[in-house]
């Protein structure tokens, strides 16, 4: 893949099964706009019909009486679209700032939704107000900042609720007409609500906010409310975040979140889990283990209904676990408490990378990567707990593919490496170009730390591959998809233990492939991995060049700049001073001899531009052979949802970095299709 392939490049996600056919969403990146394209296919054999014909067409929602979905010009925000089919959704919203989510409650013929609501006069309500002549913002509360949309306090997300019911012989919902149903603003708590939800009958109306206002002091408490009354009223939960709910009947809801143990700021490496709360009870029981399951976050649905769609007493959850380089749709029973990851029923494999997925009677529906293919359409059988308890000698059919989009010419099949590290074994995996060595190597490092890289197929990867470099990558301790042991053990440490697990797996390639030059390495990563190649380079200089992406650089800065930073600095670095300066890629920065780009988002507030600009000028006071990338416009997700210009600059200055500093292999064979082997 070369960076102007990015054109090439597709999204498969937020599959529903309508009928006979698959419903998805297709998202692509297009250079000549420099934006995203997205509608909504109906995929059934060998056939494909695009339902929706707008710029941006997303989130689907399929109902028995009412479809919807949300629906963008080009470069404008998105507003909700809902009709008795997806092919006849009309526009039902106009609200300044776009809707962001929204539910339909089909027995009722209603819409929830959320949107934010900005003050009077700011945001271009007014056009005689510019952004540069709007009030100045008075601030009290801790967080006021999100990365990838700023300021958040003078445009809070409020819930609305909007009815569905055809309006006759009025103007509403008329194609190139201006006027749309009424929305109701509804009460709800201080702070932004989110995962707006009916329950099956309607009843419930809720959603997702913080359990307590803002006053001043970081929180990360947030429960479920309860909505269309007097006053929103808040679930009582156990101290915890909460990510996604969904009710199983009016009394019971399902959760996905994380525990806050210690307290309210506790959210190190917590394995988010799965609950079901009762309402009459006022209990709550955790499905999944707190030490080595976690739960993503993609909705979980039900298997087990009655002809009245009660929910039966064996009744399952299928949801959705990272696993290892892996998200794996697995099967819980609804009845079990604290499942541990080697009792989980598996229904997809230990490749595959899952972003979305739907029911269909015995079968589920779902979109995601695989090794060898960005986009998949596939489907598997569901097996319960209990039938894989009752049949625990047979094997698990392989799920069968429906439709993939093709990955661009040259791409590489990396080779999985399993490497014994000091604190257990660490997975990476190591991707060749086609052709004959020796090819320069360079280690990437992904960011969090409590993330993963998978086994899906991954464009920066290929991109290098594709321009002779050799790539090295690895989940080292702190990472996510293991166990919350290992993602602890980067708190208080945050770089030694990863150094020493990267530094590993790159050993054990180098020493069993002599098609890898260990005299041409280079060092890259983003965010957290910024801030461990920033850590790397100045402890070690076996490296010719480094690239510190969107890096976490100062940890004392970081405290009052970044959208994250009054709970993330002290709880990874802690509070104690001589702590947080081992800890500091600032602080060793004269120690740093290798050249090295420092590239950066000029919107990014998960890391700061300051960040790179004082660790830019780190370098430069040390000699340090160094530039400044600056992308204008961008936030923290330029990587992975920037603008296509700049994603496709983006490669092509880390390109020219390492082509500068250790050459490509000339003599890869840029046509050779075969791949490397998984081993």
């Amino acid at each position: 893949m070369n960076p102007e392939d990015l054109d090439a490049l597709a999204e498969y996600s937020s599959p529903l099964v309508r009928g006979s056919e698959a419903v998805i969403t297709i998202t692509r990146p297009d250079l000549e706009s420099n934006s995203y394209l997205s509608q909504l296919f109906a995929l059934s054999g060998e056939s494909s019909r695009r339902l929706t014909h707008n710029w941006r067409d997303y989130a689907p929602e399929i109902r028995s009486s009412w479809s919807g979905y949300l629906s963008a010009a080009k470069k404008e925000a998105g507003q909700l679209f809902v009709g008795s089919t997806l092919e006849t959704a009309h526009r039902i919203t106009d609200n300044h700032l776009g809707v962001s989510e929204f539910a339909l409650d089909d027995e009722g013929a209603r819409a929830l939704y959320v949107a934010r609501v900005a003050e009077p006069g700011r945001y271009g309500q007014d056009e005689d107000i510019p952004a540069s002549e709007e009030a100045p913002r008075r601030i009290t509360s801790a967080a006021y900042l999100s990365n990838g949309l700023g300021y958040t306090n003078d445009r809070p997300a409020r819930a609305f609720i909007v009815d569905l019911v055809e309006p006759g012989l009025g103007k509403s919902g008329i194609a190139g007409g201006a006027e749309v149903p009424l929305s109701t603003l509804l009460k709800t708590p201080e702070s932004d609500v989110h995962d707006p939800q009916f329950s099956p009958s309607g009843n419930r109306v809720s959603v997702v906010a913080a359990l307590a206002p803002d006053h001043g002091e970081p929180d990360l408490r947030s429960t479920v409310w309860l909505l269309g009354g007097d006053h929103p009223e808040a679930l009582q939960l156990p101290r915890m975040s909460v990510h996604l709910h969904r009710w199983v009947d009016d009394e019971t809801v399902l959760l996905v979140g994380n525990e806050l143990v210690r307290d309210e700021l506790d959210f190190v490496a917590q394995m988010p889990g799965l609950f079901v709360h009762d309402t009459t009870a006022g209990t709550t029981r955790r499905l999944s283990d707190p030490e080595t399951v976690a739960i993503t976050s993609i909705r979980p649905q039900i298997v087990g209904h009655g002809i009245d769609g009660s929910v039966l007493d064996d009744a399952s959850v299928i949801a959705v676990v990272d696993a290892d380089g892996a998200s794996r749709i697995v099967s819980i029973d609804l009845t079990a408490e604290n499942v541990g990851f080697d009792e989980l029923t598996f229904l997809t494999d230990e490749t595959t990378v899952v972003n979305g997925f739907d029911l269909d009677g015995d079968t589920v529906v779902f979109t995601a990567q695989t090794p060898s293919n960005g986009a998949v359409l596939a489907q598997a059988g569901i097996t319960t707990s209990r039938d894989a308890h009752a049949n625990a000698d047979a094997s698990r059919p392989a799920a069968a593919t429906l439709r993939e989009h093709p990955a661009p010419a040259n791409s590489v099949l990396p080779q999985v490496l399993r490497v014994d590290g000091e604190g257990g074994p660490i997975t990476g995996w190591l991707a060749k170009p086609t052709g004959e060595g020796p090819f320069p190597v360079i280690l990437n490092i992904h960011g969090g730390p409590f993330a993963q890289y998978t086994h899906g197929w991954f464009d920066e990867t290929q991109v290098l591959t594709s321009a002779g470099y050799a790539v090295v990558y690895a989940n080292p301790r702190g990472s996510g998809g293991r166990t919350r042991e290992w993602g602890t053990a980067v708190q208080g440490n945050m770089a030694a233990p990863a150094m020493a697990d990267v530094l590993a797996v790159l050993e054990h390639a180098l020493a069993g492939d002599p098609q890898l030059d260990s005299s041409r390495l280079g060092v890259q990563g983003g965010s957290y991995g910024g801030y461990l190649t920033a850590m790397i380079t100045a402890a070690d200089h076996r490296f010719q060049a480094a690239i510190v992406e969107r890096g976490y650089l100062d940890p004392d800065s970081f405290v009052g700049t970044s959208d994250i930073g009054r709970f993330f600095t002290e709880e990874y670095t802690t509070r104690d001073r001589q702590a947080i300066d081992r800890q500091s890629p600032l602080a060793h920065a004269s120690q740093v001899r290798t050249p090295s780009l420092v590239m950066h988002s000029e919107l990014d507030f998960r890391c700061p531009l300051e960040q790179a600009q004082q660790y830019y000028a780190a370098l430069q006071r040390a000699g340090v052979d160094t530039e400044l990338l600056i992308f204008p416009g961008e936030n923290h997700e330029l990587s992975r949802a920037g603008q296509p210009r700049h994603r496709r600059q983006r490669f092509e200055a880390m390109l020219d970095w390492w082509d500068q500093h250790l050459g490509g292999n000339v003599d890869a064979d840029l046509d050779d299709p075969t791949t490397s082997a998984n081993s």
